[in-house]
C-alpha cells in the first residue's frame, strides 16, 4: 500500500502543470456556464463571492506580501463606492468616467493617509487604521447631504449599456463581475509573484529592518502597496455601489473590514488565491445560514476556528498538505 501511494504521489507530482491547467478549465466552464444552470438568487451570491475575492485578494498584497496589518480595507471599498455613486448622480459623469477616476482618486487618498501612519509599525499601526476606518464610516453616517446618511444614498444607476449589452440586468453583471475579476487577479498575480516590485514586498514582509540595509526604500514600498490595495477595493466599491444601487454606512463599518481580514487570513496569506477561497467559504457559509440568524455568527465563527486549528495557513495550508507542492498552488 505504501508503494502504490508513493507511486500515485509521484504521478501527481510530475503532472502538476496539466493537473492545475485541468482544475481552472473546469472551474472556468463552471463559472461561465453558471447563470444557466441556477436561480438568479444564486448569481446573486456568487456575484458578491467575486466581489469579496478580489477585496480579500488586495488585501493580501498589504498584509499577506507587505506584512501589515491594517484594518481600513473596508473604508477605501466604501471611498470607491460613494465617490463613483456621487459622480454619478451630482455631477453626471458616466460610469464608464467614474470607474478608472475611482481607481486614481482612491490611490490618491491611501497615498496621502499611509504615507505618515505607514511610519508605525505592528499594533500601532493596526490600531490606527482601526480608527481610521471608524472615522470614515462616522463621515458616511453624518453627511447626509451627500451620502443620504442613515437612510442611505439612494437613486443609483447601473452601468450604462453599450451594443447588446445591457448591465441592469443581474447575469449580465454577474459576466461583467467575472471578466473584471479575472483582469485583477491576473494582474495582481503578476505583481507579486513577477515583478521586483512584489520582490521589494516580499523582503520588507520577512525583515524590513534588514531589507532597508539592502538599500530598499520601505517607506515608499509600504506606501506603494497600501495605496495599491486601497485602489483595488476602491474598484470593487465603484462596481458594488452601481450593482447593488443602493449605498449605506453599515455596508463599510469596521466589521467589514475585518471580515476582509478573516477571509484572507482563513484563505491563507501570501497565497493569492488562498483569500479568493476565504471570501467564497465565508461568504458561502454565511448565506448559507440566513435561516438561523441568531446562530449565524456562532456556527460561523466555530467552523473557522476550527480550520486555523486544524492549519494554521489556512484553507491553501491544508491543500498544500494534500499536494505537498508549490507549483500547482
Amino acid at each position: 500500500m505504501n508503494l502504490e501511494n508513493k507511486n500515485l504521489h509521484n504521478i501527481i507530482k510530475n503532472n502538476l502543470k496539466l493537473i492545475g491547467a485541468c482544475l481552472l478549465v473546469i472551474a472556468s466552464i463552471f463559472l461561465i456556464g453558471l447563470p444557466y444552470l441556477v436561480s438568479l438568487y444564486v448569481v446573486y451570491i456568487f456575484t458578491l463571492i467575486i466581489i469579496y475575492g478580489i477585496l480579500a485578494a488586495s488585501y493580501d498584497i498589504l498584509l499577506g506580501y507587505t506584512g501589515q496589518l491594517s484594518f481600513a480595507h473596508g473604508a477605501s471599498f466604501g471611498l470607491g463606492a460613494y465617490v463613483s455613486a456621487l459622480l454619478t448622480l451630482e455631477a453626471g459623469l458616466s460610469f464608464w468616467v467614474t470607474f478608472p477616476l475611482v481607481f486614481f482618486i482612491t490611490m490618491a487618498v491611501a497615498a496621502i493617509i499611509g504615507a505618515p501612519t505607514l511610519r508605525l509599525k505592528g499594533s500601532y499601526f493596526a490600531v490606527t487604521t482601526f480608527f481610521l476606518a471608524h472615522l470614515v464610516y462616522l463621515i458616511f453616517l453624518n453627511t447626509e447631504k451627500y451620502t443620504g446618511g442613515s437612510l442611505g444614498l439612494r437613486g443609483i444607476q447601473p452601468p450604462e449599456g453599450f451594443l447588446s449589452f445591457d448591465f441592469s440586468n443581474k447575469i449580465t453583471s454577474y459576466y461583467f463581475a467575472l471578466i473584471f475579476g479575472a483582469i485583477l487577479i491576473i494582474l495582481i498575480y503578476q505583481l507579486v509573484n513577477k515583478s521586483e516590485i512584489g520582490k521589494r514586498f516580499v523582503a520588507i514582509r520577512e525583515d524590513e529592518d534588514l531589507a532597508e540595509s539592502l538599500g530598499v526604500n520601505t517607506s515608499l514600498y509600504k506606501t506603494l502597496s497600501f495605496s495599491l490595495s486601497s485602489a483595488i477595493a476602491g474598484l470593487c466599491g465603484s462596481f458594488f455601489a452601481h450593482w447593488f444601487l443602493l449605498l449605506h454606512p453599515s455596508q463599510f463599518s469596521w466589521f467589514t473590514s475585518e471580515m476582509i481580514v478573516i477571509m484572507t487570513i482563513v484563505g491563507g496569506l501570501g497565497t493569492l488565491f488562498g483569500p479568493i477561497l476565504g471570501a467564497a467559504v465565508i461568504t458561502g457559509l454565511l448565506e448559507l445560514m440566513r435561516f438561523a440568524p441568531e446562530l449565524r455568527f456562532i456556527f460561523w465563527a466555530v467552523i473557522l476556528i476550527a480550520i486555523l486549528i486544524v492549519e494554521p495557513k489556512g484553507i491553501m495550508g491544508i491543500l498544500k498538505r494534500i499536494i505537498p507542492s508549490n507549483k500547482l498552488l
